[in-house]
């Protein structure tokens, strides 16, 4: 055992102190596990816990070797040379290293140690071994990076790029992001072909074994995860024998390689795949990554797909809105007019004529032809209404507007010798458009259809508080009650014996009260036969 270190200008008071010092020393190094050794002025180790260095062949710890030597394999001092910078500066200096003895990644701090004239007289180099502390930085800042880029990717897509520059940059950002040569998007064809459409690294083979038509075998990689919908990787030679499409990757010196499936498994949209010429174990973090990528292609796809299925349906839905629009013109002016003439001449023929039986006859078509005239302008108000979405109101009351309605059927009236009787409240102000009156006037036209002559009609309006209802009362024949819920729907009649009408009348009372955001319905008369047709609006 050494003795003692001659140092220029430090003195022991005694032996024994040296020694009980240099034990002690001693002592505390061998307790702690990292590599350490004091190193003299003249670089040689003059102390160590080399128990714990392993990789320091046993030989090369006898005597006092030079540092150089022992811990980094060199006949020669290192270049640059971090001892000698802390022996001048006599400060610390700490730098990480790949340790040639093992080949880890260590951290070294170099400490200087002064003699009473506060001169460096030792190095104290501790190596601590920080190789798995690196490996996870290493894989957080890979996840980082792989995160960064499946953040960018989705705001990208969301940006609405053009679908082929964002598969574009999805290869690059994939083949960076992982380090790998190869990267590139395959789309499955309806006739079972797989095309590439986004590549790096394959620019000069577009043309190859994959794009052939693919067999139903799991042995080959691409088929495999597209049927199977799960990500399939490739490492090295551990799995060439499982699939046979792997001769592909290694024609081109690629040993290693990952796919994963875009879209759903009953409905793939194809692949995305990484192939590298290193031999490479990839991870879990990695085929998570890999699938959220292709997840975002997914994603963008789907969100295309359905923009042009909008784009589609507003075409059609515009081609629909012109065809109603043409179709309005033809009833209200090309088929109405000739109706409206025939009305003129049948009424005076109807005033000429003596004839009981040619009068009985141009009855029967001017009847007809106000039944057409009544069609055609129901049809040409309901289509108008169809297309209606945004009506202004306005506060108006509600009894003069059932006035001017009675007023405007009082022929119809008088005609059939109906009694009509209104009952109205004070005033009921509510916020209505001038499309009201229509609606009031076919409540009264069908209680004049299907009220026998000379019969009562009972029009009404109740202040329920918040709300107005107005009230049609006849006691013609009534409504089953199967009839009731269909009432209101276009071209949908109750049997009403001999009376006839379009289907239209109470289709165009439910719009016009659905735009005012009303109600609209039936009841039995409860006083005798008959029906109740009601409305109920939002008082202002």
């Amino acid at each position: 055992m050494q003795r003692g270190i001659d140092i220029p200008g430090y003195e022991i008071k005694n032996e024994e102190e040296k020694d009980f010092q240099l034990d002690l020393l001693r002592k505390v190094m061998g307790s702690v596990q990292d590599n350490i050794v004091v190193i003299d002025r003249s670089m040689r180790i003059v102390m160590s816990n080399w128990k714990n260095c392993d990789s320091v062949p046993a030989r090369d710890k006898q005597g006092h070797p030079y540092c150089y030597s022992c811990l980094m394999k060199r006949s020669t001092p290192c270049e640059p040379c971090y001892m000698l910078e802390v022996l001048t500066t006599g400060r610390c200096r700490k730098y990480e290293i790949e340790d040639p003895l093992d080949g880890k990644t260590k951290s070294v701090e170099l400490s200087p140690i002064f003699d009473d004239g506060h001169n460096v007289v030792m190095v104290v180099r501790h190596s601590k071994d920080i190789s798995e502390r690196k490996k996870v930085e290493s894989v957080l800042k890979m996840r980082e990076c792989q995160h960064a880029a499946v953040a960018r990717l989705g705001q990208q897509g969301l940006s609405g790029e053009e679908l082929n520059r964002l598969m574009e940059e999805a290869v690059r950002l994939v083949a960076r992001t992982l380090g790998v040569e190869y990267c590139r998007i395959m789309r499955q064809e309806k006739t079972g072909n797989s095309v590439m459409i986004a590549g790096v690294g394959w620019e000069d083979d577009k043309e190859d074994e994959d794009s052939k038509v693919l067999q139903d075998d799991s042995r080959n990689i691409l088929c495999y995860t597209l049927y199977s919908g799960e990500p399939a990787v490739v490492m090295d030679r551990e799995t060439k024998e499982r699939f046979s499409g792997y001769s592909l990757l290694r024609d081109h010196g690629l040993v290693s390689g990952m796919d994963v499936l875009i879209g759903r498994k009953d409905r793939p949209f194809g692949t995305l795949s990484v192939h590298t010429a290193q031999s490479r174990v990839f991870t879990e973090d990695d085929i998570h990554f890999m699938q959220s990528v292709a997840n975002v292609l997914a994603e963008s796809i789907t969100r295309r797909e359905n923009e042009e299925d909008l784009q589609r349906y507003t075409r059609e839905l515009e081609s629909s809105t012109e065809l109603k629009v043409l179709f309005t013109d033809i009833l209200t002016h090309d088929l109405l007019n000739p109706a409206n003439i025939i009305r003129g001449f049948t009424e005076e023929l109807l005033i000429l004529e003596d004839d009981k039986e040619k009068a009985r006859l141009l009855e029967k078509v001017h009847r007809n032809n106000e039944r057409l005239i009544e069609m055609m302008e129901s049809a040409a108000k309901f289509i108008k209404l169809e297309s209606v979405s945004d009506v202004k109101f306005e506060e108006q009351d509600i009894v003069q507007i059932m006035e001017r309605a009675i007023r405007s059927l009082r022929d119809d009236i008088q005609k059939k010798g109906i009694t009509l009787v209104f009952n109205p409240v004070s005033k009921c102000i509510a916020n209505v458009n001038p499309l009201m009156e229509e609606v009031f006037i076919n409540l009264l036209s069908n209680a004049i259809k299907y009220s026998p002559e000379n019969e009562r009609i009972i029009a009404s309006i109740q202040d329920l508080g918040d709300e107005c209802r107005i009230q049609v009362t006849d006691f013609g024949p009534g409504i089953s009650n199967q009839d009731k819920p269909m009432i209101f729907e276009r071209f949908k009649r109750a049997d009403k014996g001999s009376v006839k009408g379009s289907g239209l009348g109470l289709a165009i009372v439910k719009r016009i009260v659905d735009l005012h955001n009303g109600k609209a319905g039936v009841d039995d008369n409860p006083l005798s036969r008959g029906s109740i047709f009601w409305v109920s609006l939002k008082k202002a």
